[in-house]
């Protein structure tokens, strides 16, 4: 049998997984061939190096690969606030690659808290004039209350002036009359003394329970406010802004854009050092440690090899749901600082290999060596898959009506037609808005009539209440002036009884003034509640109406008309249920037309700014010329169905196209004059 060293099967192994450049292929075709090589060709301990043959003998040193990625070490998640409805909106997101300070805003949703804070505040004001209301209304019983003690007090005075009359001078009918009433009044007193109390301490009751139902309110109103400003994400950092994909749909994040709280919508990628990241299956973690040396190498740099060491391993493993099933750990591994010439870029995929002893010296490939070791093939070629986009796309979805989540699609202008600015793009319908609006218009219409009854209530109990005063002043002038009668013309007990009634009188005069002010301020407050309850109900009339005239969508700008696609993948159509927060089409500018691609990681490092390329429009049978104008600002994975790491770039025209539908798929063929390709490079020898 002819026997390979083992180390020379590793190098096939690293050759043949070149072409899975996602992780988790890697992996698992790492372990399979490792298995194949291990299983099917036994060794002699002669024909093994001597490197080979010890790791052979300790388990501890067997060959190991890691994947990874690059990562920038300062760089900001942007995740989607949080919000009561699900998806929402991004309606403000700062364009890609657009710089921003720390505190600038970066991205905001759309929220219905600003609705939801209206009614709070106006069931605020609600809640504060019922407690008024009441509050007056309980007063006035406790004034009440307190008229009626007055009374009996008077009351007991006098039977106790009667009481005090000898045996001797009055029949004993008149004297055991005059003691029964002296009981009653005392009795009569304790019961309304304890009628008074109870008043009060309801009145008491009554303000606390208001207070605490106000404070609650105020509460959950600052909770709804701080909420609004968590709708927003503001920069923690300076840097640049990087927009994320849908994972659901797969397709870039964009301003108007619909997404699902808390998933991440892009990076703020500040100019600070990068490092890589890796991940190891708990099975490797034992053959891994601090310190440890380690080799790099690059899909997107082919022939650059980096030695450094591993920094940091996490204390406990997690799951990383897009690799599959298993649990990882975290392994962050230094990078030297002499990366400057590679242009490293986020996102990139790295495949690292633990070396044999842990004391090597961090080392990297000299960039001349690098660059020495690669030749130029002009007559080489690239051929991408894209898609005609345009520099400004508006948005076109159902309009936010409170309290209505779903609506229905019934008339869309034709896909691929142009609207001009003002005509009717999309037409929603929406059940349930007619019939809350003949409900709120109804319960107004009940509101306003209660209103003018209680309006005529209000104005006859005015009057009754000043002509209570009349009546209590004048008993109190009447009761006044037969207390200045000389005591010498009438009996004493009768001279007593005129002092107490003056006394009395003049208190319910004086309590009859505080009883108008309490009951103008109940009526007051009884109708400041009820104008609140018509205003909240024709601010929701309004809002209804307004919703009514928006579900008619208006393009703000000339625009192609462009149909995107629901849940299951399917182009909406007229009769298609749509959730809010939702968009059904877009309106493209057909004259800022420029070409989106995704280059594979392997090719990146070809594509360079201002590189030549021709456009294969094969549904136009046309060819046009253009350039590479932007490169992505980071690696991403192309989509969940294809999990390759591609890298973005943008082509312009070389003249402006016309006739061409944005969303089109194309083919660009990048032209070889700036592409390089890589010659097997010579490892460098280890000490």
């Amino acid at each position: 049998m002819n026997k390979r060293p083992i180390y020379l099967a590793l190098q096939a192994l690293r050759s043949s997984m070149s072409i899975h450049p996602s992780p988790k292929l890697r992996s698992l075709t790492g372990l399979s061939c490792l298995l194949f090589f291990v299983a099917s060709a036994p060794l002699a301990k002669a024909d093994l190096p001597e490197n080979a043959a010890s790791a052979k003998q300790s388990p501890r040193h067997r060959p190991i690969l890691l994947t990874g990625e690059v990562v920038s070490k300062d760089s900001q998640h942007i995740f989607v606030p949080p919000s009561n409805s699900a998806p929402v909106v991004l309606r403000n997101f700062v364009a890609e690659g657009s710089r921003v300070k720390k505190g600038d805003l970066v991205l905001r949703i759309e929220t219905s808290n600003p609705v939801d804070m209206e009614e709070l505040i106006t069931g605020l004001d609600k809640t504060r004039a019922r407690t008024e209301s009441e509050v007056a209304k309980l007063e006035v019983a406790a004034l009440d209350s307190e008229k009626k003690l007055i009374e009996a007090k008077t009351a007991l005075s006098k039977a106790i002036v009667d009481a005090a009359l000898p045996r001797a001078q009055i029949s004993a009918l008149d004297f055991d009359k005059y003691q029964v009433e002296k009981e009653r009044t005392e009795r009569d007193l304790q019961v309304k003394q304890l009628a008074y109390a109870d008043a009060v301490a309801a009145v008491k009751r009554r303000i606390a329970d208001g207070d605490l139902e106000l404070k609650k309110q105020e509460v959950n109103l600052t909770f709804r406010k701080s909420q609004l400003t968590r709708s927003e994400v503001r920069a923690s950092q300076d840097g640049v802004v990087v927009h994320g994909y849908s994972s659901w749909r797969g397709e870039r994040l964009e301003e108007g854009s619909s997404a699902f709280p808390g998933n991440v919508a892009g990076q703020v990628l500040g100019s600070g050092p990068v490092e890589v990241t890796a991940w190891a299956l708990e099975a490797d973690r034992i053959h891994l440690s601090e310190n440890q040396a380690v080799q790099l190498t690059f899909d997107a740099l082919p022939g650059v090899e980096i030695q450094t060491k591993i920094k940091n391993i996490s204390s406990a493993p997690e799951e990383r749901s897009k690799w599959g099933y298993g649990r990882y750990f975290r392994v962050d591994i230094q990078l030297p600082a002499q990366l400057a010439s590679y242009n490293l870029v986020p996102g990139m995929s790295v495949m690292i290999e633990p070396l044999a002893t842990a004391k090597t010296a961090a080392r990297l490939r000299p960039a001349s060596s690098v660059s020495s070791s690669l030749k130029s093939t002009p007559a080489n070629e690239i051929t991408v898959e894209g898609e005609i986009q345009s520099r400004m796309v508006t948005p076109v979805g159902p309009p936010s009506i409170p309290y209505i989540w779903q609506y229905t699609l019934a008339q869309l202008a034709p896909e691929g037609s142009t609207v001009k600015a003002g005509d009717a793009a999309v037409t929603f319908q929406a059940a349930e808005v007619p019939t809350q609006l003949a409900n709120q218009k109804s319960a107004l219409n009940e509101k306003q009539r209660a209103l003018e009854k209680l309006k005529l209530d209000q104005a006859e109990a005015e009057k009754a209440a000043d002509l209570a005063v009349a009546e209590a002043q004048s008993n109190a002038e009447k009761a006044a002036r037969k207390a200045t009668m000389p005591k010498e013309l009438i009996r004493r007990v009768d001279y007593d009884k005129l002092v107490l009634e003056k006394a009395m009188t003049a208190d319910l005069a004086s309590l009859a003034l505080k009883l108008r002010t309490t009951q103008a301020r109940a009526r007051k407050a009884e109708k400041t509640g009820l104008e609140t309850e018509i205003s909240q109900l024709q601010r929701k009339i309004e809002q209804l109406i307004a919703g009514q005239q928006a579900l008619t969508v208006k393009a703000k700008q000339t625009g192609m008309m462009i149909y995107k696609s629901n849940f299951s993948g399917d182009k909406f159509t007229a009769g298609s249920q749509v959730w809010v927060g939702l968009s059904v089409a877009s309106l493209a500018d057909p004259d800022r037309l420029f070409v989106t691609a995704k280059v594979p990681e392997a090719q990146a490092t070809d594509i360079k700014p201002g590189q030549a390329a021709r456009i294969n429009i094969p549904g136009a049978n046309m060819t046009l010329a253009a350039r590479v104008t932007a490169l992505g600002s980071v690696f991403h994975t192309k989509s969940t169905t294809q999990p390759i790491i591609v890298r973005d770039i943008e082509l312009e025209f070389e003249q402006p196209p016309k006739g061409l539908k944005p969303g089109a798929a194309v083919q660009a063929i990048l032209s070889g004059s700036a592409i390089i390709k890589p010659v097997p490079a010579v490892t460098e020898q280890r000490k």
